[in-house]
């Protein structure tokens, strides 16, 4: 049951799902030389592929009841792609130089997957690494063909992706700009700094949508940086790094770092290490002179930079620096407020969390002073000169200067 498209099988239940994997996980046993193994290697090699994962991407949801399966992409499409390929005259690479462009380029390691066709992202038309015949199997939803393999394309992105072809780079750029682009925003591709500052040229970094695809990956429903494309928004957009803290290098690749920021301040669960990733991006904001969003955050979260300090700082330097140095001797003023309990019943409760059903851990008298260790919110955490820490509604403290 062959998709016009060639990208798989739609399966229309459940249960026809199931069976088809298990027959289809049987076939590929089969057809991968197990059969003239004896018995004890045989279990040796099915143990090892059951402890490798399953391709991230392979089978995707359409949306309307039916899924596409990678692993069943037709035999009769990866043929006719390779035989294209074969009489364009590529070279296909070792199997070790295939696996290191593909975690080069795509950020997905072929060795940790049992599949031996792997889907490099979820959409309609994906790049495929067909792991045998080493090659990237990609379909053009613009070509003239049936099967939408456009040989050109199919053979200047194998040209491009495993050898960095100059001839094959102009065509894409010339023909097919957006896949070059989305290796850059999507995939995190940042080797060929002659294609990254292209892309730079031509990127909106005013755009919250287009920055946050272009500094995060998702990884398993929740949003890692992208290390890696930091140091060339440094380095291109900003002309590398400041000395010290007394001037801001000019650019605009940082303009909506503060509002990603903010997004992780309301959304810590949908990120990988929320903290330790708002701290990260303060340290590349610093790295070019940006003092106004960590300035901003450490004003509303009081207990940043004690949790800075246990963590180490998250081994950041210019964070370290400005917290120990900067923070501090601007805002001396902040650091000499008085904070007491202002109750007109005569004391408020301490409680376990913010709202007025916790567990009271506490009753505090009014006239009592306190620690504010996060004022952000109607509910400011607040440690007690017995050394509970708490939650007491905003309207029952006075701060005096």
């Amino acid at each position: 049951m062959e998709l016009k498209n060639g990208q798989g099988f739609k399966i229309k239940s459940m249960k026809n799902f199931i069976s088809y994997i298990t027959l289809s996980f049987c076939l590929f046993i089969s057809c991968n030389g197990q059969e003239g193994k004896s018995p004890k290697e045989q279990l040796t090699n099915s143990k090892k592929m059951d402890s490798l994962k399953n391709a991230p991407y392979n089978i995707t949801d359409e949306g309307d009841g039916t899924k596409t399966n990678y692993d069943n992409l037709s035999s009769n499409f990866i043929n006719k792609a390779k035989k294209l390929l074969e009489q364009r005259g590529f070279k296909f690479p070792e199997e070790v130089i295939f696996n290191q462009k593909i975690v080069e380029v795509f950020h997905l390691n072929p060795k940790e997957y049992k599949n031996p066709i792997i889907a490099l992202q979820p959409s309609m038309f994906p790049e495929v690494a067909i792991r045998n015949d080493r090659f990237i199997f990609i379909q053009d939803a613009n070509a003239n063909e049936s099967d939408f393999i456009n040989t050109d394309l199919l053979y200047h992105l194998n040209s491009y992706i495993f050898y960095n072809t100059p001839v094959s780079y102009v065509w894409l750029q010339a023909n097919e700009p957006d896949i070059l682009f989305n290796l850059v925003i999507h995939y995190g591709y940042n080797k060929d700094k002659k294609l990254v500052e292209t892309v730079f040229k031509n990127f909106n970094f005013n755009s919250l949508s287009n920055v946050e695809e272009l500094i995060f990956t998702d990884s398993n429903s929740h949003k890692m940086l992208k290390k890696q494309i930091f140091d060339d928004i440094e380095t291109i957009i900003y002309k590398g790094r400041v000395e010290d803290f007394s001037y801001a290098k000019e650019g605009n690749g940082y303009l909506r770092i503060g509002d990603i920021i903010d997004k992780i301040s309301l959304s810590p669960k949908e990120y990988i290490h929320p903290e330790e990733t708002i701290s990260y991006l303060f340290e590349r904001e610093l790295r070019v002179g940006i003092q106004g969003n960590i300035e901003c955050y450490m004003n509303k979260n009081l207990q940043y930079k004690s949790s800075l300090e246990k963590n180490n700082f998250y081994d950041l330097p210019m964070v370290k620096d400005y917290v120990e140095y900067i923070y501090q001797s601007n805002n001396e003023s902040d650091e000499a407020t008085k904070y007491t309990i202002q109750d007109p019943d005569g004391y408020t409760n301490l409680r376990k969390e913010k709202n007025t059903t916790s567990e009271v851990l506490q009753k505090i008298k009014s006239g009592e002073n306190i620690d504010v260790i996060d004022n952000s919110g109607d509910w400011f955490l607040v440690k007690t000169k017995e050394g509970k820490e708490g939650y007491v509604h905003k309207s029952r403290v006075k701060s005096e200067q």
